[in-house]
């Protein structure tokens, strides 16, 4: 048996670090992965839960930082392409370092995010498991695999909604939006919003077929222009990885999936099945 989440939680956080430029022997795999894990999987709990994620974030951050500090002090050498060798040595336009907490927290902002896509993969497993016929469909033809993950992002939601606060009053559309107000963006909304799609409840990967993009009525990262506004810059990694994951789960293996309750929970955030997508049965199609 295997908890498909647990597992890409894993693989992602290895994969990363190593990408990165990032040393992880194996005895820390287990300690990193669930702190990167409780960056986004209990950041919106309430409790202990929340509290723990807060210490994740501090014993990441030290960790980084004495990172940052050995590529500096030479005791790291990573590749000069690495992310780890181009954030310690970047240099601001007066032409300084960034600070250590800085660049722990930029260096985080590569590691923690790439891990959180482990979201989106089970929840487009789920979305296999739902509907069968998308197993074929994506066998067949190579070009379904981007529009199915979109419909993917677009109905399943990671956060359902983001927080901010407003710098500078501000009027729009009849509405006065005073400074220091706290506002709300409803992504999930907007991304099942009628007036924007066709029948927004239902899974129809189809409709990312031909369909013009819009940067204020598709926004499971965030919305507007990924250079100029609050929109994740990381966007097409996250669909990369999640189309190299589906082309794994459709081609490359067999398994079943035994019954549970696959509900999403939605008293947690993000709403994953509280199995977190348990497998069994895995096998290669060679047969290993």
């Amino acid at each position: 048996m295997l908890k498909l989440h647990d597992f890409c939680n894993r693989a992602l956080t290895r994969a990363v670090c190593t990408w990165a430029g990032v040393p992880l022997n194996e005895a820390e795999v287990a300690t990193r992965t669930a702190q990167l894990t409780a960056l986004f999987q209990d950041a919106g709990a309430l409790g202990p839960k929340h509290w723990r994620a807060r210490l994740a974030r501090h014993r990441l951050e030290k960790w980084a930082a004495r990172l940052i500090q050995q590529v500096r002090d030479g005791e790291l050498q990573p590749t000069q392409e690495s992310a780890l060798h181009i954030i310690a040595t970047w240099r601001d336009l007066d032409g300084e370092l960034l600070t250590p907490r800085v660049a722990a927290v930029e260096l985080l902002n590569v590691l923690r995010p790439t891990v959180a896509v482990s979201v989106f993969i089970v929840q487009a497993a789920h979305a296999l498991h739902r509907h069968p016929e998308w197993r074929r469909k994506l066998k067949d033809d190579e070009g379904q695999l981007e529009p199915f993950v979109q419909e993917v992002r677009r109905l399943y939601p990671f956060f359902p909604a983001v927080t901010a606060r407003v710098k500078s009053a501000f009027e729009w559309r009849g509405y006065h939006f005073p400074e220091g107000c706290r506002v709300l963006l409803d992504l999930y909304g907007t991304n099942t919003d009628p007036r924007s799609w066709d029948a927004p409840l239902e899974f129809r990967p189809d409709r990312f077929r031909d369909r013009a993009e819009n940067p204020y009525d598709f926004i499971p990262q965030g919305g507007g222009d990924h250079y100029t506004n609050h929109r994740c810059p990381g966007e097409w990694i996250a669909i990369s990885q999640m189309k190299a994951f589906c082309r794994y789960l459709v081609n490359e293996i067999d398994y079943d999936v035994p019954d549970q309750n696959l509900k999403l929970d939605t008293g947690q955030l993000p709403p994953l099945p509280k199995t977190r997508f348990t497998l069994r049965n895995i096998k290669r199609r060679n047969g290993s």
